[in-house]
């Protein structure tokens, strides 16, 4: 028989000692290691092989052909990469009250037999939101178990083709505190476990911490199949649903929802998230993003003033800080126009954050424009790469903007690069890009003209 042997463990993290300490050399918690006992290590213990895999050979050992299982909705399908996989564990984190719960039961109008551990709320309170969306059927079983052996003892019992856990965080086992990063950590690959042995496909959520990651250790973003989160847009009604890891399909997919007060509602990919103006305003620009196998129009409007303190600020909403920086020093070098003696505020209209590097160009010509004060004779839609060195670049995947763009009949556009085409402009320089674009030369009209910013020497 194998002898125990004594340890200190740290239900927080995980971390080992042979020795109690006051703090915990890992993640540094005040008196939380603990003793356990565990077997200790024989060479003469011999390993079970009664149920362990065998080696197989790699070629035609199994089939490729990945079986799904499909949700009913066509956004949620098309993230994943043409359903869920069976035997995949699924990861949605998202803030609280973005609407993570409601999704499960949107997915649950499938008609799927589903498991539904609801840890956070009563079953109660499940009913009524399952009656407000239209989701009580009777293909949906519900528990409110928090232990985790009970958990799989009753999906070992119920056999369903969708289980769904809300959250991974109520879950708990033997030793440690609910919620605590070891918890978390043995629930993910218990759960994992039965994913992969019963072939049946496992959504759980996660909370988000304050600085935007999921609550928990990083190892269940390394354990799970895919990682999905669940974003909203601050001026808009729209909730999105990005794919940031999925070993099944590709990653920066994106499922766009309107909440309503009915549920979620699906806004499809010909849909345009923003009301697209008809005459352009001064510091305005359309940019076609591209989310995944999709592109989303979004509206960038600059606001540029001078400003009352010593150095201009930079505020932006939906976009990194740092682009504005960029964007604002690239046109002091290249162009002259000082723009550190101004205030620049970004707002990106539609919802959704900006993140294509692709709207260089777009947040550039914006800022012109309401430095300038002129607007664009026409609205374009914009897009291209803006070196450090002052070139334009071509867009990656241009010739799907510009469809997407054509088909909300939009068929002005600005390119960076250097091809020639008689109904769009190129751009492989952003000096001449700003001169053809505004009919300008360096310093010469906006604020410079009216003398409340100085000419540059």
């Amino acid at each position: 028989m194998a002898k125990t042997k004594e340890a200190y463990v740290c239900p927080e993290c995980g971390e080992k000692s042979i020795h109690w300490l006051g703090q915990c050399r890992a993640c540094k918690a005040w008196n939380s290691l603990e003793l356990k006992q565990q077997l200790a290590a024989s060479s003469k213990n011999v390993p079970d092989r009664a149920n362990a895999d065998s080696l197989v050979e790699l070629s035609g050992s199994a089939s490729i052909d990945l079986k799904r299982v499909k949700t009913g909705l066509a956004e949620v399908d098309r993230l994943f990469g043409g359903g869920i996989v069976t035997g995949s564990l699924v990861l949605l984190g998202g803030e609280p009250g973005i609407g993570k719960s409601t999704l499960l039961l949107e997915i649950a109008k499938s008609k799927l037999k589903i498991a539904y551990f609801s840890g956070e709320e009563s079953q109660q309170q499940v009913l009524q939101r399952a009656k407000r969306i239209g989701a009580v059927l009777p293909s949906i079983k519900i528990s409110h178990e928090h232990y985790l052996a009970n958990v799989l003892q009753a999906l070992h019992e119920e056999r369903p083709e969708l289980v769904f856990i809300d959250s991974i965080q109520t879950l708990y086992s033997e030793s440690g505190m609910v919620g605590s990063i070891s918890q978390v950590r043995d629930s993910c690959h218990a759960l994992l476990d039965f994913a992969k042995k019963q072939n049946i496909p496992v959504i759980m959520t996660g909370h988000i911490t304050k600085e935007g990651s999921i609550a928990g250790p990083k190892q269940l973003e390394h354990a799970v199949d895919v990682v999905l989160y669940f974003e909203s847009s601050k001026t808009e009604n729209y909730r999105f649903v990005r794919a940031v890891k999925n070993r099944f399909g590709s990653i920066g997919e994106i499922a766009i929802f309107e909440m309503t007060s009915t549920g979620l509602r699906e806004v499809k990919a010909d849909e345009a998230l923003i009301s697209l103006p008809d005459t352009g305003a001064i510091g305005s620009v359309i940019f076609p993003q591209v989310e995944g196998s999709r592109v989303i129009p979004v509206e960038i409007q600059v606001l540029v003033t001078p400003t009352g303190f010593s150095n201009g600020r930079r505020i932006g909403e939906n976009i990194d800080v740092a682009k504005i920086h960029l964007a604002a020093a690239i046109l002091e070098k290249y162009m002259g126009y000082k723009l550190s003696q101004c205030d620049i505020f970004v707002k990106i209209a539609g919802g959704g954050n900006l993140h294509d590097n692709a709207a260089d160009l777009a947040i550039v010509v914006a800022m012109a424009s309401s430095f300038l004060e002129k607007p664009l004779d026409r609205v374009y839609s914009i897009a291209g790469e803006v070196s450090l060195t002052g070139q334009v670049r071509k867009p990656s995947r241009l010739d799907e903007r510009r469809k997407a763009m054509k088909n909300l009949k939009r068929d002005h556009f600005i390119w960076g690069g250097s091809e020639k085409s008689e109904k769009e402009l190129y751009f492989n320089d952003l000096e001449e890009c700003i001169k053809t674009l505004f009919k300008t030369e360096k310093s010469v009209t906006g604020f410079y003209a009216k003398g409340l910013v100085h000419t540059p020497p």
